[in-house]
């Protein structure tokens, strides 16, 4: 059953690897052809060109916006998953420390050798 798992935790691993992988081509790539858009001098356009050029800086500054908006959402969604997680930790404390405290006991009685406060009956099974 473990090598189950360690398959399984592998196969992830690797899936996760070729997604980040893409993920930067498609991130390099991308950026790359941005910079090279804006490499071209504006003023040795002619005058269809130059409005192109406005229109392609628009639809960026759009996306580019768009993107940001995104990036914003998701940082917010993954900090309350954590805030989330940290609040039901620490919901839990009281009945961890209550399970603790179970256990602490449980042990102390077991490992008394003949309480005293204990009837003879329960102690010597007799």
């Amino acid at each position: 059953m473990q090598n189950v798992f360690n398959q399984v935790g592998q196969i992830a691993q690797q899936l996760a690897s070729v997604i980040w992988r893409v993920l930067q081509f498609i991130w390099g790539w991308s950026f790359g052809q941005v910079g090279q858009m804006f490499s071209r001098p504006f003023s040795t356009l002619d005058i269809w060109k130059q409005i192109v050029y406005v229109i392609v800086i628009a639809a960026l500054a759009y996306f580019l916006y768009k993107i940001a908006k995104d990036l914003l959402k998701a940082v917010q969604s993954v900090l309350s998953a954590i805030v989330g997680l940290i609040s039901a930790l620490i919901s839990m404390l009281p009945q961890i420390v209550l399970v603790g405290l179970i256990a602490f006991g449980g042990a102390w009685v077991v490992n008394q050798q003949s309480p005293s406060w204990m009837p003879s009956v329960l102690v010597r099974g007799q």
